[in-house]
């Protein structure tokens, strides 16, 4: 398939509406960069750079004609002003803001011409988004990996469009070229995976990560506020884990969303991309 086209594609400049969300010392360079030449876009989150230096680093590396995205965390990040002024001096083409007020995120990126989406959670967070300014919206709802909402994906993402008009990605257990069809069915813009994109060679989570997603079933998934304080998604196992022998959470709690029911192999990112896009295809030929 040559491309499928959306406000977000449109947006970005991109084949197709598929986003390999940042995630927490998951995203890195080779997965965005696999992702983008695929014909999707990718996001990795500022701290997962050790210091403001090495992400500074990282962008000034990163291909120039290859499109990808930072992910900021606004609230209580005491990088967040040197991390956004690397954004800026690089010109990143989209940013994407989590638990906070992005007004000021969005003012300084559309100076230079970027575009600015907000993961929300609810019609709330929405709302402020929208008021701030922001481009687009990550409807993060129920089943997604990591800090996800408490809405259903199949309302969240359409109200959340029905009630603000703007373009809307949709986030929360996606992992096959079905969930995407389904996406833009509800009116969605784009699809968000995460998990999927975790069980890739590229990623950068441990070995054992990603052969415990392989395993793994929706039933294996627990949605708590545990681990930060912010209801989320995690294997059940390694929560079991740091319960008993302790550690570092952020280190040894694995985030997973209920799309590991369709995850039975670590694959290259770019095949995955060509899969959902293979998928897609077959789905809406299949159609009634």
């Amino acid at each position: 398939m040559e491309r499928i086209e959306t406000p977000i594609t449109r947006m970005l400049g991109i084949r197709y509406p598929i986003v390999a969300a940042p995630m927490f010392l998951v995203s890195n360079p080779p997965l965005l960069e696999a992702v983008a030449r695929a014909g999707g876009i990718g996001a990795i989150p500022s701290l997962n750079f050790r210091d403001p230096e090495a992400f500074r680093a990282f962008l000034q590396s990163f291909p120039e004609t290859l499109k990808f995205g930072v992910n900021l965390i606004l609230k209580h990040n005491p990088r967040l002003e040197t991390d956004l002024a690397a954004v800026v001096e690089r010109r990143v083409p989209l940013v994407i803001t989590s638990l906070g007020d992005p007004t000021e995120v969005v003012q300084e990126v559309h100076r230079y011409g970027g575009v600015v989406w907000c993961d929300v959670v609810g019609l709330r967070h929405a709302e402020k988004a929208a008021q701030a300014g922001a481009d687009a919206l990550v409807a993060v709802a129920a089943g997604a990996g990591g800090h996800a909402g408490r809405i259903s994906p199949f309302v969240l993402a359409p109200w959340l469009k029905q009630e603000l008009g703007l373009p809307v990605i949709v986030a929360g257990g996606l992992a096959t070229g079905r969930h995407l069809l389904a996406a833009l069915a509800l009116g969605g813009d784009a699809a968000y995976f995460g998990t999927r994109f975790i069980a890739t060679q590229e990623a950068a989570a441990p070995e054992a990560y990603k052969a415990a997603l392989v395993r793994a079933q929706p039933e294996d998934i627990e949605y708590t506020a545990e681990v930060s304080g912010v209801p989320a998604n995690f294997l059940r196992a390694s929560l079991e884990r740091f319960r008993r022998e302790g550690g570092k959470a952020w280190k040894e709690v694995w985030s997973a969303g209920h799309g590991v029911a369709f995850i039975r192999e670590v694959l290259p990112a770019g095949e995955v991309v060509a899969r959902i896009v293979r998928e897609y295809a077959e789905a809406r030929a299949s159609l009634p």
